[in-house]
């Protein structure tokens, strides 16, 4: 029989787990605004003080499911999702992301997010460190590796800026619209950007 100090963290992760992914069904099914902390513990089969234990308000938690599911390693070039033609890292990373969207709520909690963080300055504050600032490199790595000889490596912070903010105008106003192609073209702009005077 295993130990009380093994179990415990393992019963933890197993708990933890489970309300990333009560979480997740609730927003793929009723929506970001229509999911509440109470709905989540509901789904999970815990007491919503154990969610404010892990996770200090409904953006903190929902900055990790999105996480979650749009994972460093899906989005590598060994991940599942289908990839761009070789050699464009860009294209390879944002089809892979845009297939995420379309197959989990990970599309549907970033709108929620943002929309949410125009009013909501706790909102904001998750937003801004978990997936702003805690998630900048995922994207500006792989613009950095595709900039053309001789680019201002510093412009493409400007690229990865630009970017962010046209898949999300996209992922708010027109979200079937995140396709194949998109991805492709906003690529371009390394090439735009890294090549202008």
């Amino acid at each position: 029989m295993s130990s009380p100090t093994t179990d415990a963290p393992r019963r933890s992760e197993t708990k933890h787990r489970a309300i990333l992914e009560a979480a997740a069904r609730c927003v793929g099914r009723d929506g970001y605004a229509a999911t509440s902390i109470e709905a989540v513990a509901a789904e999970a089969g815990v007491g919503k003080q154990t969610i404010y234990r892990w996770w200090p308000s409904k953006p903190a938690l929902f900055v990790e499911v999105y996480s979650a599911l749009v994972n460093r390693t899906l989005l590598s070039p060994d991940g599942a999702m289908a990839a761009a033609p070789p050699g464009r890292p860009v294209s390879d990373l944002l089809r892979r992301l845009f297939g995420l969207y379309r197959s989990t709520p990970a599309g549907s909690i970033l709108a929620g997010l943002i929309g949410a963080a125009a009013e909501d300055t706790q909102t904001r504050a998750a937003v801004r460190d978990g997936l702003v600032l805690g998630r900048r490199s995922i994207l500006l790595d792989r613009i950095r590796d595709a900039a053309p000889a001789g680019a201002d490596r510093s412009r493409m912070e400007h690229v990865n800026d630009l970017i962010v903010s046209m898949i999300w105008q996209r992922l708010i106003m027109a979200p079937e619209d995140l396709t194949n192609s998109f991805a492709d073209e906003l690529a371009q702009l390394v090439d735009t950007v890294g090549h202008a005077g």
